[in-house]
């Protein structure tokens, strides 16, 4: 069945069933620092969930597995995505009173893989279609688009380097024991490359808004409401649209203390215009996950996985850790 996505009323809609809700405010970090990982989007700025408003310094360090294999051809476009790719965040902070400054680089890694066996095997168990991954080699690199017959990007062999570094500046607007909502301004350095697709150089900027409530005494709610004003650099520049909206709304719930569920599902806006790919298109993911708390003395560790709801908008499947400080 046929899924539109309203992306900017979802978000907003969203935004305010958070807010309508109303004990403990998450230590150290809050939600899934997750994102559409498409990799020919991934050169491109958007904000995600971080560091919870505490006093003095706080780190962790993420791992994302990307899996991808799409195929669509609508009128004049053709875009092939076969690649597995690796991002790796080491995201540090400092807060002072309400104030916060952090940072994030990424490593990126584009290349074959080894994990198409056992996606497809992941398809077969849970009756999910493959999209025709059986029928194309396995861990091959093969990245394409196709405009009006020009290639538009094109990545066949593996790349290697650092992304394009994201710093953020952070006030907290109010807060207690209950809940917290703060504003953020951030800006992502042009250090990746076009050549290696880690970086679009051009500077891409963001504001963004995060609240957290706690709502019972085991369960809190949580969410973040961004817009990305987009460079006009990468091989997709002159393509894209002059920004996105970009949302996260999720749960989480203490099973015991030492161990909490996450539910989240991340949203943002088209970032190609004219374009009628779904890939392209507005995007609906959802992040499933597990948070162990002091498993590691005073650091939580979270392991996860992205699907994406609407289908073709974002990577097949998106296996994640993530390793940070608590108080």
């Amino acid at each position: 069945m046929a899924f539109t996505i309203k992306c900017k009323p979802l978000i907003l809609f969203a935004w305010l069933v958070l807010l309508a809700n109303s004990y403990h405010v998450a230590a150290s970090t809050i939600g899934l620092p997750t994102r559409d990982q498409n990799p020919i989007l991934q050169p491109y700025y958007l904000p995600t969930l971080g560091f919870a408003s505490q006093p003095g310094w706080q780190y962790s360090n993420s791992l994302f597995i990307t899996n991808t294999f799409q195929t669509e051809s609508v009128n004049n476009e053709t875009l092939v995505i076969d690649a597995e790719s690796y991002r790796f965040e080491f995201a540090i902070a400092y807060q002072q009173n309400d104030w916060r400054l952090s940072t994030k680089i990424p490593l990126i890694f584009n290349q074959g893989g080894s994990l198409d066996g056992l996606i497809e095997g992941w398809h077969d168990f849970f009756g999910l279609s493959d999209g025709g991954r059986k029928s194309n080699p396995n861990d091959q690199l093969n990245i394409e688009y196709i405009n009006n017959g020009q290639t538009v990007f094109l990545q066949d062999s593996s790349t290697n380097d650092i992304g394009d570094i994201e710093v953020a500046l952070s006030y907290r607007l109010a807060g207690d024991e209950k809940q917290s909502t703060e504003i953020s301004a951030g800006i992502e350095l042009p250090t990746g490359s076009i050549e290696t697709n880690s970086g679009n150089e051009a500077i891409d900027v963001a504001l963004w808004l995060v609240h957290q409530r706690s709502v019972t005494e085991m369960t809190e709610l949580y969410g973040l409401i961004a817009y990305s004003r987009l460079g006009k650099g990468g091989q997709l520049g002159g393509q894209l649209n002059a920004g996105t909206w970009v949302a996260q709304l999720g749960a989480e719930h203490d099973f015991n203390a030492n161990i909490t569920g996450i539910l989240q599902f991340d949203m943002h806006s088209a970032l190609i215009k004219d374009s009628e790919l779904k890939a392209f298109g507005n995007s609906l993911q959802v992040q499933v996950g597990l948070k162990f708390r002091n498993w590691i003395e005073n650091h939580n560790l979270d392991l996860f996985f992205s699907e994406d709801i609407y289908s073709g908008s974002a990577p097949d499947i998106t296996f994640g850790i993530r390793l940070s400080s608590r108080d």
